[in-house]
């Protein structure tokens, strides 16, 4: 399957698909927490953006990568000015919340296609059993940083201003 059958396939299924090396794989549901996770991301990047070039994404749309890989990713954001309304190519930051089914995934082969995209300056793993994020921030174009943040440190999304602490992503779960 081409990436444009996909994109057809995707505008008519009930269920949503990610696609992987010309096949389709169906997302796994979320649960409360993991929802409320990547909205409060969702709601502190998005308005910071109101008004600027960028636009912040959860959940529903897809990041398509230089490879022709589909996934959708649970947050984030593109700065640039791009045509379909169905995927983006260009995002400055994708963050995702781990869960049991898909953490090999998101540690493995995403963060592998995600690393190709040469806009992308922060990849981000949420843990969803302890308050701790793993960061990867682009240094140059064939270097990354990798961090790990613990309760009471501060996540950064530079590239759309966010600054905001790991205890106020969990607070209340």
């Amino acid at each position: 399957m081409s990436f444009e059958e996909y994109l057809e396939f995707e505008r008519t299924a009930s269920e949503r698909h990610e696609f992987v090396d010309g096949q389709l794989f169906m997302m796994a549901g979320e649960r409360g927490r993991h929802n409320r996770m990547a909205g409060r991301i969702y709601n502190k990047a998005s308005a910071l953006t109101e008004g600027s070039p960028c636009s912040v994404y959860i959940n529903g749309v897809k990041v398509r990568t230089p490879d022709e890989m589909g996934y959708y990713p649970d947050v984030f954001a593109t700065c640039e000015d791009e045509e379909s309304d169905l995927y983006k190519r260009f995002p400055c930051f994708i963050v995702e919340v781990l869960s049991e089914t898909t953490e090999a995934v998101d540690r493995g082969e995403k963060l592998s296609h995600y690393r190709l995209i040469p806009t992308l300056q922060t990849y981000v793993l949420i843990s969803q059993d302890e308050v701790r994020a793993e960061v990867y921030s682009r240094l140059d174009e064939h270097s990354w940083r990798y961090e790990v943040i613990e309760s009471g440190g501060m996540l950064r999304l530079p590239c759309v201003g966010l600054e905001i602490r790991l205890d106020e992503i969990y607070a209340g779960l």
